[in-house]
């Protein structure tokens, strides 16, 4: 039976979360609200040379769903209560860092495997097209680091992952069958919450002339007012 935000409750969520790794709603998206969104991202990946479609945050998405849940104040009060549980701080009434990404071919090849943390404490994802053989599997590490005090020591996470060495040694662990990952099979409609602050994670490949798509809402940057972090934006945009 398909369960409503009101029906969602934020503490079973949060307990299911920490306890499991994620949280899933089955058959979150109505069909037909969904099968626009499958139609919208067919469309952009149609115009695409290069084996990528995204819509950024903010970006318009075609009057789908994408955009209603974005807008949700339900929503944004659902993810805002969990962070809360989840950090132990009331979490700020923000909006969410959302994210349409479609990837098919090399490209796709190119963006799997990429073990990373997010910078925001929840992550809700929907996946709009997965392969019918299940394959493009969400990767999560089940060891999870703890919410840092600071974004100095969020970003040294960060840098002793994001290099080359580590990536290497995290696909030999995974390419083994390593227990300290799940293997999560996806599937269009459903609605999937994790640690994305917390948590290393990625996603497998997909075959060849295959698309995978997913749609990201972000929320709650623990570290978004950090002075080194503001800085550090304003180096790079310089």
């Amino acid at each position: 039976m398909r369960r409503t935000l009101a029906e969602l409750a934020p503490a079973d969520l949060a307990a299911t979360i920490e306890a499991d790794g994620f949280a899933m709603v089955a058959d979150f998206v109505p069909e037909a609200d969904l099968a626009a969104a499958r139609r919208f991202t067919e469309a952009g990946m149609a115009a695409s040379t290069t084996g990528y479609f995204g819509v950024g945050d903010g970006g318009a998405l075609g009057g789908t769903f994408l955009e209603a849940l974005r807008e949700s104040p339900e929503f944004r009060s659902l993810c805002r209560r969990v962070c809360t549980l989840a950090t132990g701080r009331e979490a700020a009434e923000t909006g969410f860092y959302q994210i349409l990404r479609a990837l098919e071919g090399q490209d796709q090849a190119r963006h799997a495997l990429r073990f990373h943390y997010d910078s925001y404490v929840l992550t809700a994802l929907i996946p709009i097209l997965i392969p019918s053989g299940g394959e493009g599997r969400l990767i999560l590490g089940r060891q999870r680091r703890p919410l840092r005090r600071s974004y100095a020591a969020n970003l040294l996470d960060k840098l002793q992952v994001d290099n080359a060495r580590a990536q290497q040694r995290f696909a030999r662990r995974y390419a083994g069958g390593a227990c300290e990952f799940d293997r999560l099979v996806l599937e269009p409609g459903n609605l999937y919450f994790f640690w994305g602050y917390r948590t290393l994670h990625t996603n497998e490949p997909s075959p060849a002339g295959t698309i995978r798509a997913t749609a990201v809402y972000h929320y709650h940057d623990p570290h978004a007012y950090a002075p080194l972090k503001r800085l550090l934006r304003r180096v790079r945009s310089s």
